[in-house]
């Protein structure tokens, strides 16, 4: 019919039993024809005209006189639906929520608004909290650094069991109190959650999480490692020496010149005659007869003198530490007498260049995020520069060549679960003289069973931050708007 697909039907069953005492009955009361929507067909909207029929309950003694059958997988008491689609919709709304269900149902050709998809799931049966006996606690942000509330994992399953509104240890301990069968806690370094689970449970261990022991390690490198950033600048490379420059022309003519003059003075002739040889002035030629090497004549400047001359040593130096900006180079200069332009110093600037070649700049120093990872992350995943860069960092400062040798040592202790190192490693960070590692060594004392504990077993909250995560996208999903009875359904109901 169009755009939709009608199916009629009827029931063909004899008889029906009756729904609260399950009388069957072959006395039919009445008929009437139910409507049912169905999962698309072809893409196109369906319905079913069903003919159901009403019967007459055979007990006396039962309080429903009258009832209509049911069809098996098909319909349900008061449903305007099939149980499939029923379920789909239920799906829909679990897992995409109202606006993101209501547009997928389009797609299905199964219309449905946004609201009626967050009614199927305030009408779905919560289930009980099973008996937990390793029960993994996290909180998680209704608004970020505002309000909170906490989720309850089951570690073996790794399903969700309880949502709470908060994340106070009063109503943590509340929860325990009524579910006691609880045998081992798995928690972040929180200390909610360690005291209410200490006043509920006194007696049940509870697991420190290796990330956060991590990350908290992290931090305390970081904050050493700056402390002494000063260190993170690489050993500069010595300048190689530079080839001598090629003569000038003019240099050359003044060696040509004074080979010449010198052949004349040792067959004999005076200054008077070789210049009138060569005709050149007697001062020149007094000038060059009298210098016992060519090198002084060389020496003196050809052209004249510049008014960058004073300032040609300091130039060379700053060419030679990386700096080539003309302009940063005049300012510098000016301040300390300089008068002359930009274009002089570049000129200087690139004669320095084609007679040395090019200067390499100055290395980086190292970033504290790199030093960082380096300490902390696996050695085997690093590559042959980061080893050899930390390596050369070691050497040359020795604080964080010993930050480096405690935070491995830890980071072992953590991947291998050697939790009985622990009590030697918290000496060893005291005897180190490094006040971030001691904060840090500080912080485990104060929650040393579970940490022991968390470095020796294999339970860690990686499912619970897992679900935490998912929890973020069920937040998303709603705009920011889902009330907490909604929000709590979803993390237990969604898949």
């Amino acid at each position: 019919m169009g755009r939709t697909v009608r199916i009629a039907a009827r029931c063909s069953e004899p008889n029906a039993p009756c729904p609260v005492c399950g009388t069957m009955s072959e006395r039919v009361h009445s008929r009437y024809v139910r409507r049912l929507a169905d999962t698309a067909v072809g893409a196109q909207v369906t319905a079913i005209d069903l003919l159901v029929r009403r019967f007459v309950c055979g007990n006396t003694n039962c309080a429903k006189r009258t009832f209509a059958e049911q069809v098996d997988r098909l319909t349900f008491r008061y449903g305007r639906r099939t149980v499939t689609l029923q379920r789909l919709l239920e799906r829909l709304a679990l897992d995409l929520g109202g606006q993101a269900g209501s547009r997928m149902a389009e797609h299905l050709a199964v219309p449905i608004s946004a609201s009626t998809l967050l009614r199927q799931i305030h009408r779905l049966e919560v289930p009980g909290v099973p008996a937990v006996e390793v029960l993994g606690v996290d909180e998680f942000a209704f608004r970020r650094g505002r309000t909170f509330g906490t989720i309850l994992i089951d570690m073996h399953t790794r399903r969700p069991v309880d949502v709470l509104p908060d994340h106070t240890s009063d109503t943590f301990a509340a929860w325990l109190r009524e579910h006691p069968h609880v045998k081992l806690i798995c928690r972040d370094r929180g200390g909610s959650f360690a005291d209410g689970a200490q006043r509920a449970l006194p007696g049940v261990p509870q697991v420190a999480d290796r990330w956060h022991l991590l990350d908290n390690l992290a931090t305390a490198v970081e904050r050493a490692v700056r402390r002494h950033r000063g260190c993170l600048r690489p050993l500069q490379p010595p300048v190689p020496d530079s080839e001598p420059a090629p003569e000038t022309s003019a240099q050359q003519r003044v060696r040509d010149r004074w080979a010449e003059i010198r052949a004349l003075r040792e067959r004999g002739l005076q200054i008077q005659t070789i210049s009138a040889r060569l005709g050149l002035d007697r001062k020149t030629v007094r000038r060059y007869y009298h210098a016992a090497q060519v090198d002084s004549l060389l020496q003196i400047r050809i052209g004249g003198s510049s008014v960058l001359d004073p300032y040609k040593t300091y130039l060379t130096a700053r060419w030679e530490e990386g700096c080539g900006n003309a302009e940063i180079l005049r300012e510098e200069i000016h301040a300390r007498g300089y008068r002359g332009g930009r274009k002089t110093v570049r000129r200087f600037l690139n004669s320095l260049a084609e007679r040395r070649g090019p200067v390499p700049g100055p290395q980086p120093p190292l970033k504290v995020g790199d030093v960082v990872r380096w300490i902390v992350g696996r050695p085997e995943n690093q590559s042959e520069t980061a080893r050899q860069s930390l390596k050369d960092l070691c050497d040359r400062c020795e604080h964080t060549q010993q930050v480096s040798r405690l935070a491995r040592d830890f980071t072992a202790m953590l991947r291998r679960r050697e939790g009985h190192q622990l009590t030697d490693w918290l000496t060893r960070a005291d005897d180190s003289q490094i006040k971030e590692l001691q904060t840090f060594a500080n912080g485990l004392r104060k929650d040393l069973a579970a940490v022991t504990a968390g470095l020796t077993l294999h339970w860690n909250s990686g499912p619970v931050e897992g679900n935490v995560t998912r929890i973020k996208l069920l937040k998303r999903q709603s705009y920011g708007r889902a009330g907490f009875a909604l929000l709590r359904r979803r993390i237990l109901l969604a898949n």
